[in-house]
C-alpha cells in the first residue's frame, strides 16, 4: 500500500483536541503526508482546550476524490447528533475503499449513521452506543478493544490515543517508516525506547584495548573471570555484567576500549589487571533487547538512527547491561543497551 499525500482533520467548536495531535504530529514532522484542517463553513473554531483553530477549507472546498484519509475527533456535538453534513463524504470515501479514522465521540457519530453495521468496531464502551444510538444494531461486532481496524474504519476509545495512533500508522503503510516508529515507540507501553539518565555507581571491572574481532573472543571467558576475581576480593556483587564501549564507531577494524565489569557495593584498592571505580552519571536513550546477539544491530541500529533523526548527539560512550545470559539457548538473552547522548560539560 502506497502511503496517503494527504490526511483531512475534520475541526469543530469543542472538538477533542488531544485525540489526533499525537498521530498528527507524527505525520506532519516524519512523513510527507500533508495534514488539512477543514470545518463545516470554514470558520475559525475553538476546541476543547481553548484552541483557536482557522480551518484550511470549509466542507463545501473539500473534494472527496482528492481526500486519502479522512480523521475524526471526538466532542460533545459529535454525540449528539450535529455535522450530518459530513455524511455524504464519508459515504463516498468509504466507497472509493479510503481509510476513516474516529475517536471517542466521533465512534458514536458512525454508528449513529450506520457506519458501523458491519464492521468490526469499538467505542469508550459498548453501553454508551447502546444509550446514545437509537436502534444500534452492531453489537454483535462491537468488540472490546482499545482500537479496532475493519475494512479501513478505525474506531478507537477516547483514552486510547496511543493506539489510535499506532493503527494509524498501520492502516496508512506507515509501520515501516524507521524515524516515525522510533518516535511513536516512546509512547507506547512496552518494548519502547526510554531516555534515562543512570545515577552513578560503584563497579569492578577490567579494561581492554579491542576492535570487534577480538572483541569476540571475551564473550564466555572476560564474565567468568570477572565474577571470580570480585569472589576472590571479597567484593560483594550488585548487578549484572555490563560492557561499556568508549570511543566504538561501528568500524569492525578500528580499536576502542572496553571495560567489561560488576556493579559492586564497595570500592577498596585491587590487583592489576582489575581496578573499581566510581562510574559517573551517564545520560543516555536505551532499550531493551530480547534475543541472539546475532541481532543487537538491529538494536542499535533503531536506537541510533532515531537519536539522529530526533537531533539527539551521541557522546561516543555506549553501555550493555547482560540480564540474562542463556548460550545453550540464545532467544532467552536480555540485554539493555544504552547509547550515551551528548551533554554541554556545564
Amino acid at each position: 500500500m502506497q502511503p496517503p499525500k494527504n490526511c483531512y482533520l475534520f475541526v469543530f467548536d469543542g472538538y477533542s483536541d488531544w485525540e489526533p495531535a499525537l498521530a498528527l504530529y507524527g505525520l506532519n514532522t516524519f512523513t510527507s503526508v500533508e495534514v488539512i484542517t477543514f470545518s463545516e463553513d470554514g470558520k475559525p473554531v475553538t476546541s476543547g482546550g481553548g484552541i483557536v483553530l482557522n480551518p484550511a477549507k470549509s466542507l463545501a472546498d473539500v473534494d472527496a476524490a482528492a481526500v486519502d484519509f479522512l480523521l475524526l475527533p471526538g466532542g460533545h456535538s459529535m454525540e449528539n447528533g450535529e455535522h450530518r453534513e459530513l455524511i455524504p463524504l464519508i459515504t463516498q470515501l468509504l466507497q472509493a475503499q479510503k481509510t476513516l479514522a474516529a475517536i471517542c465521540g466521533a465512534t458514536v457519530f458512525l454508528a449513529r449513521h450506520g457506519f458501523l453495521d458491519h464492521v468490526q468496531h469499538t467505542s469508550n464502551d459498548l453501553q454508551l452506543l447502546k444509550t446514545r444510538v437509537p436502534g444500534y444494531k452492531a453489537a454483535k461486532h462491537y468488540v472490546q478493544a482499545p482500537v479496532i481496524t475493519d475494512r479501513h474504519i478505525i474506531t478507537a476509545a477516547g483514552t486510547a490515543m496511543v493506539e489510535f495512533t499506532q493503527a494509524i500508522y498501520q492502516e496508512l503503510g506507515l509501520a515501516q517508516h524507521e524515524n516515525l516508529c522510533f518516535w511513536l515507540q516512546f509512547f507506547l507501553k512496552s518494548g519502547a525506547p526510554q531516555i534515562e539518565h543512570i545515577a552513578p555507581f560503584r563497579f569492578f571491572y577490567r579494561s581492554y584495548y579491542t576492535n570487534l574481532a577480538g572483541m569476540m573472543g571475551l564473550v564466555r571467558m572476560a564474565p567468568k573471570e570477572l565474577v571470580r576475581a570480585a569472589i576472590a576480593n571479597d567484593l560483594e556483587l550488585a548487578g549484572p555484567q555490563h560492557w561499556h564501549y568508549y570511543g566504538f564507531n561501528g568500524d569492525p577494524e578500528s580499536y576502542f576500549t572496553l571495560e567489561i565489569g560488576v556493579p559492586v557495593t564497595t570500592l577498596k584498592e585491587v590487583p592489576a589487571p582489575y581496578a573499581c571505580k566510581t562510574v559517573p552519571a551517564f545520560q543516555c536513550v536505551s532499550m531493551q533487547h530480547n534475543g541472539d546477539w546475532d541481532n543487537l544491530h538491529e538494536t542499535y541500529e533503531k536506537l541510533i538512527n532515531g537519536m539522529l533523526s530526533a537531533g539527539l548527539p551521541m557522546s561516543g560512550h555506549n553501555r550493555e547491561q547482560y540480564i540474562h545470559c542463556d548460550f545453550e539457548h540464545p532467544a532467552a538473552n536480555i540485554t539493555r543497551v544504552q547509547v550515551g547522548i551528548k551533554t554541554d560539560p556545564a
